[in-house]
């Protein structure tokens, strides 16, 4: 109730009915709602809100997906895939088909997982989005699979890129599938890969100390060897290791260095250097310049790869840092760039990788549409409120 004191008497305010909200704002709305669950709770409120179009569903912040294998670095779907949501706290279930537990799988890849299906020789392959259950089956790979090292797929879906590296077998070539929608076959590109990143066309793969050898993928040749920062090669029996990692970042390819001191065993005393790639180079030539700071951009390391997005699309987030999870201590942290500093990141499982959930549906013959499959995502709502970490 409102005084409404010039008059001296009471007023009842009246009751605002929020259903009707216009369609526009509705969608501004959504546009905030960067966590998945609560894009999924606000469209649940009434027939209005959910009619509205789930195109509005905004960049989601990436969770962390709890995988278990074997062998180390080998994922594998479950029943009930958990993830834990860094923007909101909370730890749900996803739901997956019967047809589709035990299969191995890479990601993040946009929203997608990279399901492998190993056949001798070759590989079955496909694209799985496990909230919409989405999938788009991919002619089989060229190569059987020993230790899938790097996947990923472009934003539309029409581009995958798959590297299979045998770790335990050091100096033998490792096999780089490049496959296009319109094309029925895979591009096969013989190399020693490791550390891997692809964009627009262009394939780069290094190990730490190493050169970058950067490919045109359609040609299958290899146009450049870049020699690696100045200061990242470790001198032979030293403590300190270096792990290199290749990310794309606004267009541009970024080196990221890991110094890792193992004596000490300590996160916190550790070093991260940042290097932009020059493609032309003060002489005409590619080379690394060493950087400060990527500005609003945030870094996510995994195993083998990462990726970047930018945090101006979630409040509470700040840019410049890099997300990362270290598999020997079982633990995520968060580096600032600027200060240098670490903090630990809650994270609820032992072993686990990034994923960035998204409601896309991809298409083969056309781009990414948006679907609304708010009732499966309310089953793995359900799931985040009630989940227990183990």
């Amino acid at each position: 109730m409102k005084q409404d004191f010039n008059a001296g008497k009471e007023i009842i305010a009246e009751a605002r009915d929020w259903s009707d909200l216009q369609m526009d704002l509705i969608s501004l709305i959504t546009k905030k709602l960067c966590d998945l669950p609560d894009f999924t709770r606000f469209r649940t409120v009434c027939k209005n809100w959910s009619s509205a179009p789930p195109s509005g569903c905004p960049p989601q912040f990436p969770w962390l997906l709890e995988w278990q294998g074997e062998e180390p670095f080998t994922l594998v779907l479950k029943r009930e895939q958990k993830f834990y949501s860094l923007s909101s706290g909370e730890t749900g279930k996803i739901s997956i088909d019967e047809s589709h537990c035990g299969k191995e799988f890479r990601g993040p890849c946009h929203g997608y997982l990279i399901l492998l299906q190993r056949q001798g020789e070759y590989s079955g392959i496909s694209l799985f989005n496990p909230l919409t259950k989405d999938e788009i089956s991919l002619p089989p790979l060229p190569f059987g699979l020993h230790w899938p090292v790097y996947a990923n797929t472009n934003q539309t879906g029409k581009e995958v890129v798959i590297v299979d590296q045998d770790l335990f077998k050091p100096g033998e070539k490792g096999k780089l599938g490049y496959h296009h929608a319109d094309n029925t076959e895979w591009i096969h590109v013989e190399g020693d890969f490791r550390n891997c990143c692809y964009s627009n066309g262009m394939f780069f793969s290094t190990k730490a100390g190493r050169e970058t050898e950067i490919y045109n993928i359609t040609s299958k040749k290899m146009l450049h060897k870049v020699p690696p920062p100045e200061g990242e090669i470790v001198s032979q029996g030293s403590s300190v290791s270096v792990s290199a990692y290749l990310v794309e970042s606004s267009d541009e390819i970024l080196r990221v260095s890991w110094y890792m001191d193992w004596n000490r065993d300590k996160v916190e005393e550790s070093v991260f250097h940042i290097h932009r790639l020059d493609i032309h180079g003060a002489k005409g030539l590619p080379c690394w310049v060493k950087i400060s700071s990527i500005d609003d951009r945030m870094i996510f390391l995994d195993e083998f790869d990462g990726f970047s997005i930018s945090a101006k699309s979630f409040t509470g987030f700040q840019g410049n840092c890099i997300y990362f999870l270290n598999h020997w201590l079982q633990k995520a942290y968060r580096y600032d760039i600027k200060s240098g500093s670490f903090e630990t990141v809650p994270c609820p499982f032992e072993e686990c990788t990034w994923f960035v959930p998204s409601l896309e549906q991809l298409s083969s013959a056309g781009p990414a549409v948006v679907t609304d499959v708010s009732e499966k995502v309310m089953k793995m709502e359900v799931s985040a409120k009630d989940a227990e970490v183990e």
